[in-house]
């Protein structure tokens, strides 16, 4: 769920939320993982599973989706091969048509998919969202995030050419007793009407209005693309030629991953600035690599493409990396939903300092790597420093890292050694021993 028009270009998707009455417990509001198998997600958004092979979302969210995104149905994976949006959609005219489908590789088996509802009589019919991932209350808004599984009820207070619209009604204001609406990151996400038939789609989550207090409090306004009303668009492009569906899907670059050396991903690691100085941060993540913004702890994953560049394969993002005359990365090059950006590897005044000692004592650093401060040293902001002694084999790479000073202690000794331990030297005439060096965790450095 987003807020509408321009603040939808600057904010991130996460996967599915509901927020829910701030006088009843959350637990109330919690389902069984199997209770919606229809419902999908996406990673930056929600989708339904309207028939075998095709989901059901919002378009407006269908810049960050990547190509041949792989989701999982029912336990099996699955290939988004299609990714059609409606063609009157017009994100600058309140997102009028604010839906998409995604045509998979193959038929899902194993998950009965939910038609779209087809009547024009929703207005004052119950339904029922479902999300998992950022929660919240009427009183608050969003407050943080839930593993869990949640449903929510509401009743369609109004019925518009487009649009079906829901009111997170306060309980003094009559409210129901499992009351709640759609939250940040639900976007595509369903609204169900139940049938004698089982559960329909009748609308896709698109976003809020009367929201000027904050997302999620009670009395905003929440609108759902009303899917009765697309019912022929829907019908026809499911019956599309793949020649047809090529003519209209998105544009996409297909990569293919192919392996990464320890060394490329480890010229990689560090921050980087944008333009604006919003910092980007690269990391390892067990045995890969990925990206996060600075202050953010969600990790995205990177992989590298068999033509030399690098993609994630969760969001429509890639990266050219740009090199200097010693092969030290210096920049990236970043594509995606935004355009071209450009980000330059952030250098501390301390590694300047560091490699110009090395230049007078006949050692040549072709790469370092910074530390990556602990989460809860930056979070706490805890300064500090660790000196390591350590060895230079002959292939200029670093060994036998001790620790002989810290402070604080317990802090940042592994995030130091991890960073030493990815330093590359000039090939020696003979291995160097106990060398000295020490990290200043300082974030005016």
């Amino acid at each position: 769920m987003k807020y509408l028009l321009l603040l939808l270009l600057c904010t991130t998707f996460i996967s599915q939320a509901i927020i829910i009455r701030h006088d009843t417990p959350a637990v109330n509001y919690q389902v069984s993982d199997n209770q919606y198998p229809s419902v999908i997600n996406l990673t930056y958004l929600t989708g339904t599973l309207i028939n075998q092979q095709w989901i059901l979302t919002a378009a407006h969210g269908t810049p960050y989706l990547p190509a041949q995104q792989k989701v999982i149905i029912g336990g099996n994976q699955y290939q988004v091969d299609y990714i059609i949006v409606h063609p009157q959609y017009n994100q600058q005219n309140n997102l009028n048509h604010d839906i998409a489908l995604l045509k998979l590789d193959r038929k899902v088996t194993g998950v009965t998919s939910t038609a779209i509802y087809q009547n024009n009589d929703e207005k004052l019919q119950h339904v029922w969202f479902v999300g998992q991932g950022d929660t919240g209350n009427g009183q608050l808004g969003v407050t943080g995030s839930s593993e869990r599984i949640n449903h929510a009820e509401n009743i369609i207070d109004d019925v518009e050419a487009l649009w079906i619209k829901f009111d997170f009604d306060s309980p003094e204001n009559k409210a129901l007793i499992l009351e709640g609406i759609s939250g940040p990151g639900d976007s595509g996400g369903p609204a169900f009407i139940t049938t004698p038939s089982g559960f329909k789609v009748a609308g896709v989550s698109s976003h809020q209005r009367n929201n000027e207090q904050g997302e999620g409090l009670y009395g905003v306004e929440e609108y759902y693309t009303r899917t009765s009303a697309h019912q022929s668009w829907v019908e026809n492009t499911v019956k599309s030629s793949p020649d047809t569906l090529q003519e209209h899907a998105l544009p996409r670059t297909n990569y293919v991953a192919s392996d990464a050396t320890t060394d490329e991903i480890s010229a990689l690691l560090g921050s980087y600035l944008l333009e604006d100085k919003s910092e980007f941060i690269l990391e390892p993540c067990g045995q890969e690599i990925c990206y996060r913004w600075a202050g953010k702890a969600r990790q995205t994953r990177l992989l590298k493409a068999n033509n030399g560049h690098w993609y994630s394969p969760d969001i429509n993002r890639a990266f050219t990396v740009i090199t200097n005359s010693e092969k030290q990365v210096t920049q990236l090059n970043m594509n995606d939903f935004h355009g071209a950006r450009v980000l330059t590897k952030k250098v501390s005044s301390q590694v300047n300092q560091l490699k110009a000692k090395i230049k007078t004592r006949d050692r040549t650093l072709l790469h370092h790597a910074e530390p990556v401060w602990p989460q809860a040293a930056l979070t706490n902001k805890v300064h500090g420093s660790v000196t390591m002694s350590f060895s230079i084999s002959l292939d200029g790479r670093v060994n036998n890292i001790v620790v002989t000073e810290s402070t604080p202690k317990g802090v940042f000794e592994q995030a130091a050694k991890n960073a030493l331990s990815q330093w590359r030297y000039a090939s020696l005439d003979k291995p160097l021993n106990n060398i000295l060096t020490r990290f200043d965790f300082d974030p005016s450095l």
